[in-house]
């Protein structure tokens, strides 16, 4: 995923779960998640997002 495509609040997936941007951090390509399960804070770089047009940045479901 492109560091650009990333804005704050804009819901997105890894290997993790399913989180909030909380933070972006463009010198180190990684962004600061709140996760949706346990609320829990995590950095991942941006190359561990998966790209999913399906979850939408008002829902945390898919369509």
């Amino acid at each position: 995923m492109d560091i650009k495509h990333l804005t704050t609040g804009m819901w997105v997936e890894s290997y993790h779960g399913v989180g909030k941007v909380i933070g972006i951090d463009h010198q180190h390509q990684s962004v600061i998640v709140e996760h949706h399960h346990d609320h829990q804070l995590q950095s991942i770089n941006v190359s561990d997002l998966i790209d999913q047009p399906q979850l939408h940045n008002d829902c945390d479901r898919y369509y």
